[in-house]
């Protein structure tokens, strides 16, 4: 768990300064490793995490449609800073026992680093795919109700 949290916060150190300490806040007693694998029964969800992941669904959604017309890269940067902030706030405001708390990392993880990959280059297609990956992960994941599986 600690490798993943040190990953994170890696990632998070890129996107953003204030990430990095945002995530080393974020550590949870050892759990057992994430596979990636979809749970038979998918975890709990508080109401921060799924208002952070509708929000984060949200610039996706954006993120999407800017590549079938036009989108500034001003206007890239600043959605991939907005899936950043609401990254933070999950980690901030995180209160899932430790199983749930490593999936989540599988989901949070690629979304810092595809926001940071997209400040980077704005052009980068391939980065709003993966996060779009992570939140339909999310949807298969945990038990959100309200969150659809695509944001379409």
């Amino acid at each position: 768990m600690r490798f993943i949290v040190t990953v994170i916060g890696l990632v998070a150190l890129a996107a953003a300064p204030a990430s990095n300490v945002l995530a080393q806040d974020h550590a949870h007693p050892a759990a057992a490793a994430s596979t990636g694998a979809v749970p038979v029964q998918r975890y709990a969800t508080d109401a921060t995490l799924r208002a952070q992941m509708r929000e984060i669904r949200g610039v996706v959604l954006e993120l999407e449609r800017g590549r079938h017309g036009p989108i500034t890269s001003e206007a890239t940067t600043r959605l991939a800073d907005r899936i950043t902030g609401h990254v933070n706030t999950i980690i901030v405001n995180c209160k899932l026992p430790p199983d749930a708390d490593a999936a989540l990392h599988d989901i949070i993880g690629p979304l810092l680093q595809n926001a940071s990959a997209l400040k980077a280059d704005p052009a980068r297609g391939d980065a709003v795919a993966a996060m779009r990956r992570a939140i339909d992960q999310y949807a298969r994941t945990f038990d959100d109700p309200g969150f659809p599986a695509s944001p379409d």
